[in-house]
């Protein structure tokens, strides 16, 4: 009797006995499970659409697709593609799946049994000659020589770990299972193994801001490796039963698809911290041989000890990166997180930087929240010196607000020093040097910031600010048109390039595109008006300077903006009027535009505006 397998990796599939095979050990799965199994193997060759399998595998029954869908999750399970690394099953969204493993097609030839009885057979065997014992012997060396090559040949290949890996993103992980409505479990998992590998000097990590986006269970996760430009990704899930959790995970190279390297971790969900450690441990060893003392100590390390401060300053984090709309609900967490534990410096860290967020977008005014700031940061670094983020924060404050630039120059560098991996460090120390009118090495750092954080708006903004204070417009506005489709507010970038250029009326037009969007940035506001100042529509530029008015009156604005206008108007004293009041308020875009901006061109031989940089501390 002739018996069909099919073979795939470490499996075979005995359709006689409609078993599957693993190493000759069978694997448990229900009829149709199995059926579900062998419809996608024998017509593995093209997608089959959901309905043909439904009308297939339940020919006279009327059944929804969930239950397709949880035959093809099963059989993943079954298959071990999450442990193994290996991926047996494509799905087509909105249409399908298919089977994309190697499958071999193996034939036996069987006797059938007939009615003697196992001692007549015992007696036959005792019976056999030499030769046929030879033969025999021969021969089950030749079909297990044949299974150990075909397994060898056709199970997934794990890459060498000597195989160097210079970049990697580690994306959100899907929580499978469950309901995967929350996605800030996966963010949060994510988030913690990024803060603990940025640690490895010889790795680049992507920030979590720019890997945020991928969340979605469907997102490639090749092509967010391609978007993110890294040599590997990690891709990984959470399943939750019960009290017990297990990640899966897999370190993917870009280039080809391989898998790099894979695992998992178990651990009860009653103690999150043993699962950060165990999984962090696992992933940095599969990625690097060797790693410094200072670097494990870091890798270990914990910043509380409470599971619930922990829990809320993830989400504190999640909101942060998420857009401002969301930063109020940010600074909400951090302060939740501080009230559980007092000691936490990270969440200190992340309280201050909301609240400069918050200011920089007039979300807060700036008497109120500066204060506590400074009160977050000192107290963060208080508790721990050497957290990158809170001398980030503290570098801000100083540069932005104090104007102490060179207190802000040591705590940037000191940030930096400690984490090099941190995109937020080498962006805002760019701004720096671009506030401070050093150009040439803030184009250095926003570089290396934009490899860290490719995707985020703010990054992509301070490349193109930074551009622009090296008088670079035309490549300024290059840039800024690669960008235009991720991130529309580009055309205000672009606007101010072209200011630059002398080319008004044009960037009138992409101030105006920017300002057809919801919400745009006060920014966008003030050189529109700016643009219709200097272009002669002065009707229109007036009705700015009555909207930023009613802005300021009600603490919603700078004085800053006012000054913009009446520079487009041509009225210079007006213009060193409301910039003194900025110099008065210490505004944060006076600090960050003095030296920067092309609007300012007009007026920079005139005594006074030098006497301003002079009293900012600006000129040497």
């Amino acid at each position: 009797m002739s018996v069909r397998y099919y073979e795939f990796g470490p499996f075979q599939i005995d359709k006689l006995n409609h078993a599957l095979l693993r190493d000759g050990d069978t694997i448990p799965l229900k009829p149709k499970v199995f059926d579900t199994l062998l419809l996608l193997v024998e017509n593995r060759e093209r997608i089959l659409d959901k309905d043909e399998m439904l009308r297939r595998l339940w020919p006279d029954t009327v059944v929804e697709e969930s239950n397709l869908s949880q035959n093809v999750y099963l059989l993943r399970k079954a298959l071990c593609e999450e442990t193994d690394g290996a991926k047996y099953i494509e799905t087509t969204p909105k249409r399908g799946y298919r089977f994309v493993g190697t499958v071999k097609e193996v034939e036996v030839t069987r006797a059938i049994p007939d009615a003697r009885t196992a001692p007549d057979l015992a007696v036959e065997k005792r019976h056999l000659s030499r030769p046929a014992v030879a033969g025999v012997g021969v021969l089950i060396m030749l079909v297990v020589g044949l299974a150990v090559y075909t397994w060898t040949k056709t199970r997934p290949v794990l890459t060498p770990r000597n195989v160097q890996i210079k970049s990697i993103a580690v994306l959100p992980f899907k929580t499978l299972g469950s309901d995967n409505s929350d996605q800030t479990l996966g963010f949060g998992m994510a988030d913690t193994l990024i803060t603990r590998l940025s640690n490895i000097k010889q790795l680049q990590v992507r920030q979590t801001s720019s890997v945020r986006k991928f969340t979605s269970p469907n997102d490639d996760a090749l092509a967010a490796g391609r978007e993110l430009n890294v040599d590997a990704v990690l891709d990984a899930s959470i399943h939750q039963s019960g009290s017990q959790i297990r990640i899966n995970w897999r370190v993917i190279s870009v280039k080809d698809g391989a898998v790099l390297s894979a695992g998992f971790v178990d651990k009860n969900s009653d103690d999150p911290f043993a699962l950060q450690d165990a999984l962090a441990a696992k992933v940095a060893q599969a990625l690097t041989s060797q790693l410094t003392g200072e670097e494990k100590n870091l890798l270990a390390k914990r910043y509380t000890d409470s599971s619930e401060a922990d829990r809320l300053c993830v989400l504190g984090r999640y909101h942060l990166t998420a857009n401002k709309e969301d930063w109020k609900k940010a600074l909400d967490y951090f302060n939740a997180a501080v009230e559980k534990d007092p000691d936490y410096a990270l969440a200190y860290a992340g309280l201050a930087n909301a609240y400069i967020s918050l200011v920089a977008d007039s979300l807060l005014p700036k008497e109120e929240a500066i204060p506590k700031a400074k009160e977050a940061a000192k107290k963060a670094l208080q508790l721990d010196d050497s957290l990158s983020e809170a001398h980030v924060a503290s570098a801000r404050i100083l540069s932005y607000y104090d104007w102490d630039w060179a207190g802000a120059e040591r705590e940037f560098k000191r940030a930096i020093e400690l984490n090099g991996n941190s995109g937020e460090a080498h962006r805002e120390y760019a701004a720096y040097l671009t506030n401070v009118g050093r150009s040439e090495q803030a184009i250095a750092e926003v570089k290396r910031a934009r490899e860290l954080d490719p995707l985020t708006l703010v990054t992509n903004f301070q490349v193109a600010w930074t551009l622009i204070g090296a008088r670079r417009y035309d490549e300024a506005i290059s840039d800024s048109q690669q960008s235009i489709e991720k991130f529309p507010n580009a055309h205000f970038w672009i606007g101010l390039a072209l200011l630059g250029k002398g080319m008004n009326e044009q960037a009138v037009k992409e101030f105006e595109i920017v300002l057809s969007s919801s919400n745009p940035p006060q920014m966008a506001k003030a050189s529109l008006g700016y643009a219709y100042g200097v272009t002669g529509k002065r009707e229109k530029a007036k009705n700015m300077l009555a909207e930023f008015e009613n802005l300021l009156s009600r603490g919603q604005s700078s004085p800053y903006y006012l000054a913009m206008i009446y520079a487009g108007l041509g009225d210079k004293d007006q213009t060193f009027a409301w910039l003194e009041e900025s110099y008065r308020d210490h505004s944060r875009p006076l600090a960050s535009g003095i030296n920067v901006n092309p609007m300012w061109d007009g007026i920079r031989s005139d005594p006074r505006f030098e006497n301003l940089r002079r009293k900012m501390g600006l000129v040497q």
